[in-house]
């Protein structure tokens, strides 16, 4: 819960200052010199981004969220990790229940709640680019499933 307070708490704030920011650009473009124009329209390149960045990065982290809610509650075997202070897998562990769920994908690969596990075994391992890969992956697949 106190994860969504955050998130809230950042995504309003961010919006708040790309509103500010807009309206300084817009400002910036009612000016009649070149130089002012120019400023104003790259003012507004920042707010409009940021709020697709945010839009972007929110609806994945709902469509991770309610994959994870479906791999909660279907029958599928969770890997079982020896997990550090920092959260972080054993690497030992981590590369045993990565080998594992890699196996269970080769034999079903259309399956998106094991691709959900093997963004988390390479989350849990440190690899954020392929943990990101995996979990667009497994979204792209639950959609096509109608799961999401």
């Amino acid at each position: 819960m106190l994860t969504k307070i955050w998130l809230v708490a950042m995504v309003f704030f961010t919006l708040l200052y790309a509103f500010l920011l807009f309206e300084r650009g817009i400002v910036l473009i009612s000016d009649p010199q070149p130089v002012a124009i120019a400023l104003g329209l790259a003012i507004l390149f920042f707010p409009i981004t940021a709020v697709a960045a945010i839009f972007f990065e929110v609806r994945f982290g709902i469509r991770l969220s309610k994959i994870s809610k479906l791999v909660q509650n279907s029958n599928i075997e969770l890997p079982e990790y020896e997990l550090k202070a920092s959260g972080r897998a054993d690497h030992a562990s981590g590369k045993a229940a990565f080998e594992a769920i890699q196996g269970r994908i080769q034999e079903d690969e259309e399956n998106y709640l094991l691709w959900f596990l093997l963004a988390d075994a390479y989350d849990k391992l440190g690899d954020r680019k392929r943990a990101r890969a995996a979990a667009r992956k497994s979204i792209s697949l639950a959609k096509e499933a109608k799961a999401l």
